[in-house]
């Protein structure tokens, strides 16, 4: 399968995660802190390149990924996510200065359920959402015990491993995850270029 093929099997499963979402939201009242970008400053943030190869592909077509893909292999200490952008005055406010092709874990987090030892669905979100928003995080708790509909994080990355079990199998920290993203995509497109020649 292309790259290319690959990207939109993704966005189709992030777009399907985009409905249920939405869904959730509308049915808790549930939201993030507007501006808040504590999240995206956790420093053991796991992900698969699969993830982002929408990102990848992107950064490719704009001629930026030669240039992340240098910037986090000479800082690979960096932990915080290499996508996110503070705002200069306000300490942990900030957003994603890559929103649209954002990865897996960062369109689930907050809104989605992990399944417990039993299969039963618990709440993911943060401590944030929960001190701001005390009430829909009530309501979304009881939503979640009444068997109300919730995006799972497992089944959306079963969707993923479905696209390509290799790249969304391994999970490991996010700024690896992107790096390796962008090096199948140019690896992919210099083979396509010397077969080309």
């Amino acid at each position: 399968m292309s790259i290319y093929r690959k990207v939109q099997a993704i966005e189709r499963v992030f777009a399907s995660l985009e409905r249920e979402v939405a869904t959730f939201q509308d049915a808790t009242g549930m939201k993030c802190l507007s501006g808040c970008g504590l999240c995206c400053k956790k420093p053991d943030i796991a992900a698969t390149p699969l993830e982002f190869l929408p990102l990848a592909y992107q950064l490719y077509k704009d001629g930026q990924a030669y240039k992340w893909f240098e910037e986090l292999r000479s800082e690979p200490e960096v932990s915080i996510c290499k996508a996110f952008r503070p705002f200069v005055s306000e300490g942990d406010r900030g957003f994603c200065g890559q929103y649209k092709d954002r990865g897996l874990i960062c369109r689930l987090f907050g809104y989605s359920a992990m399944l417990d030892k039993q299969g039963i669905p618990q709440l993911v979100t943060c401590k944030t959402i929960k001190t701001e928003f005390p009430d829909a995080h009530s309501v979304a708790v009881k939503h979640i015990a009444e068997k109300q509909p919730v995006p799972v994080m497992r089944n959306f990355y079963f969707q993923l491993r479905a696209i390509d079990a290799d790249l969304g199998q391994t999970l490991m920290p996010i700024n690896k995850a992107i790096e390796e993203a962008i090096k199948v995509v140019l690896s992919y497109y210099s083979y396509r270029q010397r077969r080309g020649a």
